[in-house]
């Protein structure tokens, strides 16, 4: 039986783990002023960035 670790899996968080306070603030701007007002576009690339700094990408 092998008894090596799984690269990767124990060393990258899940992704509703990390950049909480990044995620709260984009979630609450959505919320009180919709996606298409543009007023959330600074926010929205904060939480990118931060989830891109833990190796996640989004679209």
């Amino acid at each position: 039986m092998s008894t090596e670790a799984q690269p990767n899996q124990q060393t990258k968080p899940k992704p509703c783990c990390v950049c909480l306070d990044e995620k709260k603030q984009r979630d609450e701007c959505l919320l009180f002023n919709g996606q298409e007002s543009g007023k959330c576009d600074s926010i929205i690339n904060q939480y990118k960035a931060c989830m891109k700094g833990y190796g996640f990408t989004t679209n």
